[in-house]
């Protein structure tokens, strides 16, 4: 039995497909990414993926089985590749529940890469038979884009792509919306209630074939290296009482402040920071008056900010783009209440968790400035989604600036631990310290990969020409203290506003700056060097 940690593949002819940890990790043909994924994950009632053991692999030439167990003993299955030939590959999925459980997805999930497919037409059969033809998005887009597949059938360069589905009803997001680097086609439409309970003694069968073809040999695109002089945006930490901690902050002289408040937070936490003029604000209200109450709090402790943004607390939940939505009021309606409080004071709009809920919910643009965040462990949490992530983010950004038009960016929280779940009950947890999708707790954050990571976010950031951004909290579970990370966010702190030639390489970018060289070595370790000034 090959330990299921390890790598598998299939190779046939122009055919290359990669296992890794139990799931298709990349299929290509003819030099072409035809899938970045494939998996068969079962989410629970919070969005959150199942464990499962692996008890055996059986990996062959042009074969590879998985077979599998949830640790809590409700389940098992098998997943098989086949290749038939090197245009034609078989996917199946046997699932056999022995109790009762709760879930919102079990299933095939597909991933489409971007390259050479963002912006492409498709056509697609319909699980009535019917057929039509659409596109995957160029812009990101809030909804599904397609509904009710059968069937796909679309090119990525000159490479044909046929995928028929069956066992189940799928359906296709924008997953760029969440910072993945690809779209995706998934079993059971959200229109669809969820959760919903598969009975015990139930059996889930599923398969997905893949055709392919090629009209002529031509060369894959080769990444055109990416160089330029851009202006660095000002970074930050974000501050939120409970989750970091003043003492964390004192640790950080001189970097500015994104502080998060509500209701509940302690006037010592506000009076700490109120002679400060580089304190930007987000405040989480219940209702207007409960608006009103916090921006008096603020102006009476003596905290003008620096900017302001005011999100209802019911919009920290995700919401589809078609609602419903929730009662009380919309983040539009915060806009004039702070603009009486803080007059002067540019006054933002937007959301205070993921890009997602700013596409779904767009920015209203009487407000001065839009606003979002994300997290990197949404859908998948190893290191090769992490570091891909950084390939969604100009989409992102692209995106963002056709929502709001001619309005700054000043954004929040990005970072790799989930700062609070949109899509459930609350954050995933994680005491044994996994790679698990929507955790708070990541024990790459006090490693380089952090750093590496939030240095790509910072020149893609800077690249679009984004105002601010804030790459960790101070200290706690999304901090900075002691660690790499915190040593870049020391360093680029001071530079807000100045010019940095980019280089991008194979291992990742390197930026060059009044005396200081930062460039990465591969997705762990990243090289702060000053020449002319006392940089740490």
């Amino acid at each position: 039995m090959t330990d299921w940690h390890e790598q598998a593949a299939i190779t046939l002819g122009r055919l290359r497909a990669v296992i890794r940890q139990g799931e298709l990790r990349g299929l290509w043909f003819a030099g072409r990414e035809v899938l970045r994924g494939l998996s068969c994950p079962v989410r629970d009632a919070d969005w959150g993926t199942v464990p499962v053991v692996t008890s055996a692999e059986e990996v062959e030439e042009n074969s590879y089985l998985r077979r599998f167990d949830e640790r809590l003993g409700r389940f098992r299955g098998t997943f098989r590749v086949e290749a038939e030939a090197e245009t034609r590959i078989r996917f199946a999925l046997r699932l056999a529940v022995d109790r009762d459980m709760e879930v919102n997805r079990a299933g095939f999930v597909v991933l489409h890469p971007l390259a050479e497919v963002a912006g492409t037409p498709m056509t697609v059969t319909h699980s009535d038979g019917s057929r039509s033809e659409a596109a995957f998005p160029e812009r990101i887009a809030p909804a599904q884009p397609v509904g009710g597949i059968a069937g796909i059938a679309h090119r990525v360069g000159p490479v044909s792509v046929g995928l028929t589905f069956r066992g189940d009803i799928f359906e296709m997001e924008d997953q760029r919306n969440w910072s993945d680097a690809s779209f995706k086609t998934y079993c059971r439409p959200l229109s669809l209630p969820r959760p919903y309970v598969i009975a015990a003694g139930s059996e889930i069968v599923q398969e997905i074939t893949l055709e392919l073809g090629l009209a002529a040999e031509v060369p894959p695109p080769r990444p055109q290296p990416v160089a330029g002089i851009w202006r660095l945006p000002q970074v930050l930490l974000a501050h939120e009482p409970g989750l970091s901690s003043l003492r964390g902050l004192a640790a950080f002289p001189g970097v500015p402040v994104l502080l998060r408040v509500s209701a509940a937070t302690p006037e010592v936490e506000i009076a700490a920071l109120a002679q400060r003029a580089d304190v930007a604000v987000e405040i989480l209200f219940d209702d207007l008056a409960d608006l009103d109450a916090q921006a008096g709090r603020l102006l009476h402790l003596g905290l003008r900010p620096l900017r302001v943004v005011a999100l209802p607390r019911s919009y920290l939940a995700s919401h589809q783009p078609e609602g419903p939505w929730p009662d009380g009021p919309a983040p539009r309606d915060a806009i004039a209440p702070l603009r009486a409080a803080f007059p002067g004071v540019p006054v933002g709009t937007g959301s205070l968790t993921n890009f997602t809920e700013f596409n779904r919910c767009p920015p209203d643009l009487s407000a001065d400035y839009a606003t979002f965040g994300t997290t990197a462990i949404v859908h998948a949490a190893d290191d090769d989604s992490v570091i891909a992530t950084r390939e969604a983010l100009p989409a992102i950004f692209a995106s963002a600036k056709a929502l709001a038009p001619g309005k700054p960016l000043h954004l929040g929280l990005f970072s790799i631990g989930m700062r609070s779940n949109p899509y459930g009950r609350s954050v995933v947890p994680n005491p044994d310290g996994l790679r698990l999708p929507m955790a708070m707790v990541d024990l790459r954050q006090r490693t380089g990969f952090a750093a590496v990571h939030a240095f790509g976010v910072l020149a893609a950031a800077a690249r679009a020409g984004v105002e601010s951004v804030s790459l960790a909290m101070p200290d706690g579970p999304l901090g900075a203290e002691g660690t790499p990370l915190g040593a870049l966010i020391r360093a680029v702190a001071p530079l807000a506003g100045r010019t940095a030639t980019w280089r991008e390489t194979v291992s990742g970018p390197s930026m060059t700056t009044d005396g200081l060289s930062i460039r990465t070595d591969g997705p762990e370790r990243l090289e702060v060097a000053p020449r002319l000034c006392g940089v740490p």
